[in-house]
């Protein structure tokens, strides 16, 4: 069996039994396979059903520990970049902090793209079981659509930043996508660009569920200014980012320490845990399990002298453990490693990068005062005093270097920031020697998806 074809078949099994299950009916929800295309249409036939198909989506986000959306942009991405190293002996950590990593990886076939694939291929079904169906308000189907166009968005953007050429599947017809070759960046991001501006006129600003983890207007506002941002299109992306910090909704919690909680008024929109068995992947790979062991995962000396000696953020979002004599710097954003009670969610985007996204887009505009007053809006919360420069480089090294230190070991930033900034040449190069190649900049293809469809084309260094 083809490898989409067989994401598809396990999506809409998926559905059928999210729905079965979180509906509280007796049986599983009848679906009538037919030879070529495996019906949805029931899957819709009312509020409650379509309901439970979308919290299954939210549902399998995460339902590998980790994720690319919980844990696996953080982990293998930080170790990419100059964030993290290893202390242990995990091949597969030592692979990508060598930047060497195999087109055979397990990590990156199951984590990075099979994951991400089988989310797209339930996004794309609930889009056109919606599409179809005349039995939902029109409110909450708008409300559902927008939700699984966000999330399918979200899926390109971590897809297209770590594979760059990607195949595009915005259908259920495996036979057509089946033999998918990989469609230029500059579509997926047209596509990413199409779901997002209609996410936002779909949804609505108000939460749909408890602690911020259901999407709403504002979380595609986010990726859409992200996006923006990326794109180098600085008015949209000041407008969007301004939409978002102008709302009311969100502010900065001046107590650092509890900031990552999933209380937090600073999250515009985060993961809930699968069960109530753990908090977050971030937690329990980075936290040593006593005080006396050795932390999996370290922060590089590059990531720890990058500090103000003042900055509050490294008071209270690193953590050490002393060893032998030896002392172990690890993150500490998420603390609570146990599974005891459910404190933190995985915190997807927080209202500090819009800060950050509008001042580097008003320093792009020669708004020099209005940047500075962006980037000192962050500084101030961590206890640093306001920036003065009027010079536009260096106003734009301070900005990467607040993003660096905002977001150390947090969904990839650093490694994006890196790469949108043509930047890794130059930082890497020095810290990983001889292992680093430019054609580093890009995760392979997994080898079993060339395997199954003989269109995809390798990366280039693999």
């Amino acid at each position: 069996m083809s490898t989409l074809k067989k994401y598809y078949q396990l999506g809409i099994l998926f559905l059928s039994l999210i729905t079965g299950t979180l509906s509280a009916c007796n049986k599983f929800v009848e679906i009538e396979p037919a030879p070529d295309l495996i019906q949805t249409s029931n899957l819709f036939n009312d509020e409650s059903s379509a309901e439970s198909a979308i919290r299954g989506v939210y549902v399998q986000l995460q339902s590998i520990r980790p994720s690319i959306a919980g844990g696996s942009m953080t982990i293998y991405c930080g170790l990419s970049a100059d964030e993290l190293i290893s202390e242990s002996s995990i091949s597969e950590y030592n692979s990508f902090y060598k930047n060497a990593v195999d087109p055979t990886s397990t990590i990156l076939n199951s984590q990075f793209w099979t994951a991400s694939y089988r989310v797209i291929y339930r996004t794309n079904a609930i889009i056109e079981g919606l599409s179809r169906s005349s039995n939902i308000t029109s409110a909450k189907k708008n409300t559902f659509l927008g939700e699984m166009k966000t999330i399918r968005a979200f899926s390109y953007f971590s897809l297209v930043n770590i594979f760059g050429e990607i195949p595009l599947i915005t259908s259920t017809n495996y036979a057509v996508n089946d033999q998918k070759p990989r469609t230029s960046i500059d579509s997926v991001y047209k596509q990413i660009l199409t779901d997002l501006t209609e996410a936002v006129d779909l949804l609505p600003e108000y939460y749909s569920s408890p602690f911020r983890s259901r999407i709403n207007k504002y979380t595609a506002t986010a990726l859409l200014a992200r996006l923006y941002l990326y794109r180098k299109d600085w008015e949209k992306a000041e407008k969007s980012s301004s939409n978002i910090i102008s709302s009311g909704m969100y502010s900065l919690p001046q107590n650092l320490e509890t900031m990552f909680k999933n209380t937090g008024n600073e999250t515009i929109w985060q993961l809930a845990p699968t069960n109530e068995s753990y908090n977050t992947s971030e937690a329990a790979k980075f936290i040593p399990s006593s005080p006396g062991s050795v932390p999996r995962l370290l922060l590089t000396e590059t990531i720890l002298n990058i500090f103000e000696q003042e900055d509050l953020r490294k008071t209270h979002w690193i953590g050490s453990n002393v060893v032998n004599g030896n002392i172990y710097y690890f993150p500490y954003k998420y603390k609570n490693r146990s599974r005891n009670f459910i404190d933190e969610y995985t915190i997807v985007f927080r209202l500090a990068e819009q800060y950050l996204i509008r001042a580097e887009a008003r320093m792009q505009l020669d708004n020099i005062e209005g940047a500075l007053e962006d980037i000192n809006t962050i500084r101030e919360r961590a206890g640093l005093p306001h920036l003065s420069t009027t010079s536009k480089s260096e106003l734009a090294n301070a900005i990467q270097k607040e993003r660096q230190i905002e977001f150390f070991a947090e969904f990839g930033h650093r490694w994006f920031d890196l790469k949108r900034t043509a930047s890794l040449d130059q930082v890497l190069s020095p810290i990983k020697g001889t292992d680093w190649q430019s054609t580093d900049s890009l995760y392979p293809i997994p080898f079993n998806e060339i395997l199954y469809n003989s269109a995809l084309l390798q990366n280039a260094g693999y």
